[in-house]
């Protein structure tokens, strides 16, 4: 037998002196009745005040993605279950504001008329006593009509609504079913929003195990200098150093664990598309006499002045803004580059590389804007996607930027306004968003001084400028640097702290670039015997003396001395003849003309 509703005149009676004369109300109700007359909640009004401004109601409706893309079939589906009911569907979120609002045009007119939209709060505590509200309070299904409700404003509408739970049995949102006329059955009605309900709950549960699944196929899960949590910030794992000390963690709230550990204050997002599944947070892992390290992938350093381009990168990293990072060639620019795309939100992105410098200009635009099939003589015919579109939703690192002619540069700075491009001999565009970082090793102000820059695309690139210093500035590092080619090689010879004195002492004018290719040579010339120290200064004095030969030539770095003698020893193997040598060599013509006039062959 169905459960008589509450008369007006019960309502009438509470209102004016507080008193409940009918008993067949649920406890639930009457308790909601006298928290709202506690709260001084208008019974004679009952029209939704707190509205959501369109900006914050962008940013919660993004927040709740999730539990919007898995609600919405089941929407559908209590749709076809009451045709021909007139009727609206609502869900909230676990605050109760409105995230969805669908259903019959004339009802939804009603509706608006009380303020019953989306962006709306519609809790206890703002319209009176409802099913949105009992279920956000109660966690259980409620079917409230007519006179339950506290306020006027609902009293002629029939609601039920149900919570729904995330995988920690924690609220999410509720489902709500609303209607101007009475139900033929009001339990069947519950019933629908309810299974609706928990059917979404389920599906949020499996979705959370799947996001845990590609957690343990993510790269940052063996990352061995973050934490990983889940979406929920649960621990998900820790580094191996930290596993015999901290393993009780794991699976506890991440703010548990931060108060034993000290953790970067920056949770940066894992996403899958365009939702996150998960964080990774940073963690000093620095070894006792490295206690100021902060670690990056690839960069290590304790000195100031490098802690400063660490403490640059914590900063920009999480933003969007466009980097200019300048140094010496060999001090680390790109690993500085791919440090603040690891630490940013686009981490899950593509990060793209290209060197302006090292290609000659009529190829530098297929590279950057791709190209359509069959757009120029050779051209492939799948057409190509320009370095800028692999990028789309990444960063993109272009390297020696002062390289850029004048027409790439207008080109460039075309795409950065419009975030759009045209492939080439194409007819359409294609968009494009893209976090641009860039570098030189020359100073791009004194370029735009010089008519080599345009001004308008120094001020697009330039925005957080970034100082790489160069190793002669910051030999406190080299010892850091050494330990970190010693951790990444699994190498620790017996004379280490020999080789850290000695190395120490080195001018390294071919920066860290120069250093690494030091240690490798150390590791190959004397993996099973020890080296005097004078192996050793002359294999960290080499550069010095192959810039006193008579070549009369200056280098970076070791890499650039081979490439020199390669290509000097082709030349002379084949007689000055430049096709046969570019062959030998396995490049092109005009990469070979190129590198000869960089080191005046």
């Amino acid at each position: 037998m169905a459960i008589k509703p509450v008369s007006k005149e019960n309502w009438r009676s509470f209102i004016n002196d507080g008193c409940i004369e009918e008993n067949n109300m649920p406890n639930e109700l009457i308790d909601s009745w006298k928290l709202c007359r506690q709260q001084g909640v208008n019974p004679f009004n009952g029209v939704a005040d707190r509205i959501l401004d369109e900006n914050d109601l962008k940013q919660r409706l993004k927040k709740n993605q999730l539990l919007i893309d898995l609600a919405e079939p089941h929407i559908n589906k209590l749709g076809r279950f009451l045709r021909g009911w007139k009727f609206i569907t609502v869900l909230t979120d676990k605050d109760g504001y409105i995230l969805r609002s669908n259903g019959d045009r004339s009802v939804k007119q009603e509706a608006n008329g009380i303020q019953f939209y989306e962006g709306a709060k519609w809790d206890e505590a703002e319209v009176g006593s409802n099913a949105i509200g009992l279920a956000q309070r109660f966690i259980k299904s409620f079917a409230i009509r007519g006179f339950e409700h506290f306020a006027v404003a609902s009293q002629m509408w029939n609601c039920s609504a149900s919570p729904i739970l995330d995988h920690n049995k924690n609220l999410l949102g509720i489902l709500n079913i609303s209607s101007l006329y009475p139900s033929i059955n009001h339990n069947y009605v519950l019933a629908s929003v309810k299974l609706a309900a928990d059917s979404i709950s389920l599906n949020w549960r499996n979705k959370i195990q799947e996001d845990i699944e590609l957690l343990m196929k993510n790269k940052y899960s063996l990352d061995p200098h973050s934490v990983v949590c889940t979406s929920d910030h649960i621990v998900y794992s820790l580094p191996r150093e930290l596993l015999p000390s901290y393993h009780k963690y794991i699976g506890e709230p991440l703010k548990k664990f931060r108060e034993e550990v000290k953790l970067c204050e920056i949770d940066i997002p894992i996403t899958t598309g365009n939702r996150v599944i998960g964080y990774r947070i940073p963690i000093d892992m620095a070894e006792e006499e490295e206690a100021s390290s902060v670690y990056f992938q690839g960069v290590t350093g304790t000195s100031k002045s490098f802690q400063k381009v660490l403490e640059a990168v914590r900063k920009v990293a999480p933003t969007n803004a466009a980097v200019h990072i300048y140094g010496e060639t060999g001090t680390g620019k790109e690993l500085v580059a791919q440090a603040i795309h690891e630490n940013s939100s686009r981490a899950d992105g593509p990060y793209v590389s290209l060197n302006c410098g090292a290609i000659p200009e009529q190829l530098l635009e297929s590279e950057l804007f791709g190209y359509e099939p069959g757009a120029f003589t050779g051209a492939s015919k799948k057409g190509y996607k320009g370095k800028l579109e692999m990028a789309d939703g990444g960063t993109l690192f272009l390297d020696e930027i002062g390289d850029m002619s004048e027409s790439m540069q207008v080109a460039l700075l075309r795409v950065l306004q419009q975030k759009e491009l045209t492939r080439i001999g194409g007819d359409h565009s294609i968009k494009v968003n893209v976090r641009i970082i860039s570098a030189a090793n020359v100073d791009i102000r004194k370029l735009v001084q010089q008519g080599k820059m345009r001004e308008d695309l120094f001020y697009r690139i330039y925005v957080f400028p970034i100082t790489v210093p160069p190793l002669r500035e910051r030999k406190e590092d080299i010892k850091a640097l050494i330990k970190d080619y010693c951790r990444r090689t699994n190498w620790y010879p017996g004379w280490l702290n020999k080789l850290e004195t000695i190395f120490t002492k080195g001018s390294w004018s071919g920066n860290i670039r120069e250093l690494h290719n030091a240690l490798e040579r150390c590791n190959i010339l004397f993996s099973d015997i020890t080296p005097t120290d004078k192996d050793l200064h002359e294999l960290m004095s080499s550069w010095d003396q192959f810039n006193q030969s008579d070549s009369g030539e200056t280098f970076a770095d070791f890499r650039e001395q081979l490439e020199y003698n390669n290509i000097q020893q082709a030349l002379t193997n084949n007689n000055g003849n430049v096709p046969q040598a570019a062959k030998e060599l396995r490049i092109s013509r005009s990469t070979l003309y190129r590198k000869m006039k960089r080191y005046n062959l």
